[in-house]
């Protein structure tokens, strides 16, 4: 007779248990099909595993390219004072990859969004855009910064910026519906779902519902 296949959920607590890291297909698939909550405990703990991976990595390699990936599951993990703390003795002078320089300011600038210091988030944007301007990621962070700022049409614009670069729609709605998930305040909260609704009732239908 075969062996009985190990249910994932229970396979993720077991490494867990014993401090191993997770396959990131996995929790993802499992969050999908919401067995597991992206900001639950166990999500949690697979991001803070996977930043001390790239951080023991980086001390055992001196790899730089390590940074951006420690620096941004430590904000996954709901750490960005962490996440701030490893890019913030880079000599920039020395870094020569334009894409790891670019990497480097928007997870900086992403660490500095999730404190709201949304000016130091906008300079490292800034920093990252003119690195490398047919990237992205910069204006996808300028986009919600924007949003922060309850500058929804100019967010629009830094999004659609993103696109022109390769930025998937569904990613750059992911982007928007967590900022509404994060805003606290109720009567800025229903600005900004007016302002989807109002734009494109379709697309944005979610923001009639109370979000999870």
């Amino acid at each position: 007779m075969g062996q009985l296949a190990i249910d994932p959920f229970y396979e993720i607590m077991l490494k867990l248990e014993r401090e191993e890291r997770l396959d990131p297909k996995q929790v993802i698939q499992l969050i999908k099909e919401e067995r597991l909550s992206r900001q639950g405990k166990i999500v949690i703990a697979h991001y803070k595993l996977e930043a001390i991976f790239y951080e023991k990595e980086y001390q055992r390699t001196s790899n730089r390219r390590n940074l951006p990936s420690a620096s941004s599951n430590w904000r996954k993990a709901n750490e960005p004072e962490r996440a701030l703390k490893i890019t913030e003795n880079v000599n920039w002078d020395t870094v020569q990859e334009s894409d790891l320089k670019s990497a480097l300011w928007v997870t900086r600038g992403a660490a500095f969004r999730d404190l709201d210091q949304l000016d130091e988030a906008e300079n490292c944007a800034t920093q990252a855009k003119a690195c490398q301007p047919d990237s992205h990621q910069p204006y996808t962070l300028l986009g919600a910064i924007c949003f922060d700022r309850g500058k929804y049409a100019e967010g629009d614009n830094w999004f659609e910026m993103a696109a022109e670069r390769g930025a998937k729609a569904n990613d750059i709605d992911d982007e928007i519906k967590r900022i509404v998930r994060m805003i606290k305040d109720k009567d800025k909260r229903r600005e900004v779902e007016e302002y989807l609704l109002n734009k494109d009732p379709d697309r944005y239908q979610w923001a009639n519902s109370p979000l999870k």
